[in-house]
């Protein structure tokens, strides 16, 4: 039997949050969708769910947006991992950290989604050989 799929959305709860929930849960790679609303929650959920695919709001990292980055892929090498950023700047400051994907919090849903998906079918499960859990 294979486990479950799971993303991870590490976000205040908000209205953000919750639609990131609606929106992941319908992505036909995911089986389920956690929450966790801080950094220190995210990093501990890592080793416990594995999840394929993590969505972050930068706010929730405040100041330490690349540390916490970086030890996530650390931790989850083979994890797909987006960024929700408020404006241009931290787009921009966080193109250098490992995220595979930042993007603009307000993104349309219907692109959000079908980049999500991509992202995902550019990791497939077969490919996960190599993590470590």
């Amino acid at each position: 039997m294979n486990p479950s799929t799971v993303a991870l959305i590490a976000a205040p709860p908000d209205s953000l949050r919750y639609s990131l929930r609606a929106l992941l849960a319908r992505l036909p790679q995911i089986d389920e969708v956690r929450a966790v609303e801080d950094a220190r929650s995210l990093v501990a959920a890592l080793t416990e769910l594995s999840p394929r695919l993590i969505v972050v709001d930068v706010n929730l990292l405040r100041t330490e947006a690349g540390a916490v980055l970086d030890r996530v892929k650390t931790l989850a090498a083979q994890t797909k991992l987006v960024v929700l950023v408020d404006h241009i700047q931290q787009q921009h400051a966080l193109h250098t950290t490992p995220a595979d994907l930042v993007l603009l919090k307000g993104h349309p849903a219907a692109d959000l989604f079908a980049r999500l998906e991509q992202l995902l079918a550019d990791n497939p499960p077969d490919s996960d050989q190599g993590k470590s859990g």
